[in-house]
C-alpha cells in the first residue's frame, strides 16, 4: 500500500511540474521608440517591454496571487535578449544577459539605443528581437517596426503688409511626430531682420505657425528697393538629434514710400493752386468792360 502511495505522489509531482512548465515564458512583447519616427542620422531609444503572460494563458487573472508557491511556479527567468541591426539601422547597446525573474503579469523593460544611417530612406524597417527565457531556454522571436521619415519643416510665404517693411512666413510640421526647439533663421545680403531669428519651440504633427520679420537696409544710406532675394532655414530637434532644413528662398519687394510721395505732392499741389488762381485772375480781368478815364472824349 505504501509503495502504491509513493508512486501516486510521484505522478502528481511530475504532472504538476509539467503544467507549471508551460507558463515559463514571457509571451507579451511591446515596444516604444523615442522619437516615434526617426530621421536620417538620428539616434533613438527603443524600449522593449516584456510581460509574463502566464496568468492569462490558462491560470486566470488572479493566478499567482493566492500563494507564494503558485507564484513561484508561474514565474519565469529572462535569460538573454538580442536585438539585431540592419544595414541602415545600427544597434548601439550590447545584448542583455540574466535579466532576472518575472512573476505573473509582471513586466521588465530592456532599453536599446539605435542609430539610423545618413543615407537611409523613408519607410518602415524591421529589427529582429529575440528573448531566451524559461528553464528550457526557449527563444521567442519578434520583429520590431522602426519608422523613418526624411520630411523636414516646411516654409511658405504668407500675406504681408502692403505698407510696412515686413515679411510673414508660414511654418508647418508635416511629420507624424512632435519636433522640438524649432527656430527659423533668416538671411539676405544687405538686409537686417528683426528678430534675427524666430524661436517657435515645440511643434506638434501638422501644426502651422505664422511668424513675421521686420526688414530694413543694413546700410541706412541705401534704402531697400526692387526685388531682393531672402532665404530662411529651420533648425530643430527630432528626439535628441539636431537637424537643419534646406533653405527656403523667395523674394521681397519693399512697399512704396508714401512719405516721400506726399512730400513731393505738397509743393506740386501748391504750385497748381497758384497757377489756377493766376489763371482765374487773368480771365476775369480780360472779361471786365473797358472804362475810359475822366476827361477823355
Amino acid at each position: 500500500m505504501i509503495k502504491y502511495l509513493k508512486i501516486f505522489l510521484l505522478l502528481l509531482l511530475i504532472t504538476g511540474s509539467a503544467v507549471a512548465y508551460e507558463y515559463h515564458m514571457p509571451v507579451n512583447i511591446q515596444c516604444t521608440t523615442t522619437p516615434a519616427v526617426l530621421m536620417p542620422g538620428d539616434e533613438a531609444l527603443l524600449a522593449i517591454e516584456m510581460q509574463n503572460g502566464a496568468a492569462s494563458y490558462g491560470a486566470g487573472k488572479d493566478s499567482g496571487s493566492g500563494s507564494t508557491a503558485q507564484s513561484s511556479l508561474l514565474s519565469t527567468p529572462i535569460n538573454k535578449t538580442v536585438l539585431k541591426g540592419t544595414q541602415y539601422l545600427k544597434v548601439l547597446t550590447a545584448d542583455y544577459n540574466n535579466l532576472g525573474m518575472i512573476g505573473p503579469n509582471d513586466k521588465i523593460t530592456a532599453y536599446y539605443k539605435i542609430k539610423a544611417s545618413e543615407n537611409i530612406t523613408s519607410g518602415t524597417y524591421l529589427l529582429n528581437f529575440q528573448v531566451q527565457g524559461g528553464y528550457d531556454m526557449i527563444t521567442i522571436n519578434r520583429d520590431i517596426p522602426i519608422k523613418v521619415d526624411s520630411a523636414t519643416v516646411n516654409m511658405a510665404r504668407a500675406e504681408s503688409s502692403a505698407t510696412k517693411q515686413s515679411f510673414n512666413l508660414n511654418v508647418a510640421n508635416p511629420r507624424e511626430n512632435t519636433l522640438n526647439a524649432v527656430t527659423i533663421i533668416p538671411s539676405a545680403k544687405g538686409i537686417k531682420f528683426s528678430p534675427d531669428e524666430y524661436y517657435i519651440g515645440t511643434m506638434d504633427p501638422d501644426e502651422v505657425f505664422t511668424i513675421s520679420f521686420s526688414l530694413e537696409a543694413a546700410d541706412r544710406s541705401k534704402p531697400l528697393k526692387g526685388d531682393n532675394n531672402i532665404s530662411f532655414v529651420a533648425k530643430f530637434k527630432n528626439g535628441d538629434t539636431w537637424h537643419q532644413s534646406e533653405p527656403y528662398v523667395t523674394s521681397y519687394t519693399p512697399p512704396l514710400d508714401n512719405t516721400k510721395q506726399n512730400n513731393l505732392l505738397q509743393p506740386a499741389g501748391i504750385l497748381i493752386l497758384v497757377i489756377m488762381a493766376a489763371g482765374v485772375y487773368l480771365y476775369r480781368k480780360n472779361k471786365l468792360p473797358f472804362r475810359p478815364k475822366n476827361g477823355s472824349r
